[in-house]
């Protein structure tokens, strides 16, 4: 019987990112993929409450010693255990590792390759050690978007055996709601944050340059001057270098008009989108941009750039700005607005294409074959 070791310890940190949510709706899915494989899921700690993984035909191991957990206690666990493949869900193998132990690394993107002067020196260092290893070392890589893969060619020179799978999405969480079901959740949404209202224009994401929200500012500054009460969200958190969005929000002439409430409960994210007049993702770079098809899922018009693996994700059926333009952004807004039920109908039509059922079948076949 063949032995599978999955790092799962990002369900630890339970941060609010892709890469988090993509381990999570892969690692419940794996165990029922291949009843005949021996899964075991490593964690560096106490998997938070959020997350509910299978019931049966895996076994959980638990770290006591989470600090440097992927490059020092890890590589413990895999001597003890021995798989015969381990998955990383996360861009970063451990350097010491059985030489036995076949390796398929994910990679989500190499956004500190285009945009290096948005991290840190520390953490540029780290993610491009990591992946350089990773794409050097790992038997199989898996990008999240052709773009992703096009990137690993363009940065590492690794074309062989790089599998592209997209991200799915929950579409029982993401979809449009009854009229009675959407009374309710507004009401729980102005139970989480009173000061919400309608129209509103909806981001979510980190808070961080990449994501170009001083410019998705400046374009609500010049749609404020023609319906000035319409409000702008930003929702998330877990960001870096992010004071000077905070600053250019608390500055903004449409400042009393624009909502910065951290992180969204899991349970009101759908809610946040079924009720946005507008999403927009005006990102510099994406690996994948989760939140666009999520988005169009609940019955949001989505306003996203035409760069990266954006266009790829969007397929069609969003509105594509000039991520650089303050300008750009702005009128895809209002053409998101003018098409809002056609827009409505393409999202909706295309996030049904996207499945997580889809994605960990795909990626237990990866697993499986290496």
């Amino acid at each position: 019987m063949k032995k599978i070791g999955v790092d799962i310890s990002d369900l630890h940190a339970g941060r609010a990112d892709g890469t988090t949510r993509f381990t999570y709706e892969i690692a419940k899915r794996l165990p029922g993929l291949a009843s005949h494989t021996e899964w075991h899921y490593f964690s560096s700690g106490p998997i938070s409450a959020q997350y509910r993984l299978p019931a049966a035909n895996f076994q959980l191991h638990i770290s006591k010693w989470p600090r440097f957990w992927t490059q020092l206690r890890f590589p413990l666990e895999l001597y003890r255990y021995t798989p015969d493949i381990l998955f990383m869900p996360i861009q970063q193998l451990p350097v010491i590792r059985p030489r036995h132990v076949k390796t398929v690394c994910v990679v989500h993107d190499l956004a500190w390759q285009e945009y290096g002067e948005y991290f840190t020196a520390k953490d540029w260092l780290l993610q491009h050690a990591f992946t350089a290893a990773a794409a050097r070392q790992a038997d199989a890589l898996i990008a999240v978007s052709q773009a992703t893969a096009d990137d690993i060619a363009r940065y590492y020179g690794r074309t062989q055996n790089v599998h592209v799978v997209h991200h799915g999405v929950d579409h029982e969480r993401f979809m449009p709601p009854s009229d009675e079901e959407k009374a309710r959740s507004w009401a729980a949404l102005q139970r989480w944050q009173p000061q919400l209202q309608k129209p509103y224009i909806l981001y979510v994401g980190q808070i961080q340059p990449r994501k170009n929200l001083e410019r998705l500012i400046g374009a609500f500054e010049i749609m404020a001057r023609e319906n000035p009460t319409r409000q702008l969200v930003l929702a998330g958190s877990h960001g870096w270098l992010n004071k000077p969005i905070y600053e250019r929000a608390a500055t903004s002439s449409a400042a009393s008009h624009i909502l910065m409430p951290g992180r969204v409960p899991e349970e009101l994210l759908p809610a946040l989108y079924q009720h946005t007049e507008v999403f927009v993702m005006p990102s510099l770079y994406e690996g994948f941009g989760l939140p666009v098809l999520e988005a169009m899922a609940a019955g949001a018009p989505v306003v996203t750039s035409a760069v990266s693996s954006l266009p790829e994700v969007a397929g069609g059926a969003a509105v594509l700005v000039d991520p650089a333009s303050v300008t750009s952004i702005a009128d895809g807004i209002t053409e998101a607005r003018a098409r809002r039920a056609e827009l409505q109908q393409l999202g909706r039509r295309h996030a049904a294409e996207f499945t997580w059922d889809r994605t960990a079948q795909q990626i237990a076949s990866i697993l499986t074959e290496v």
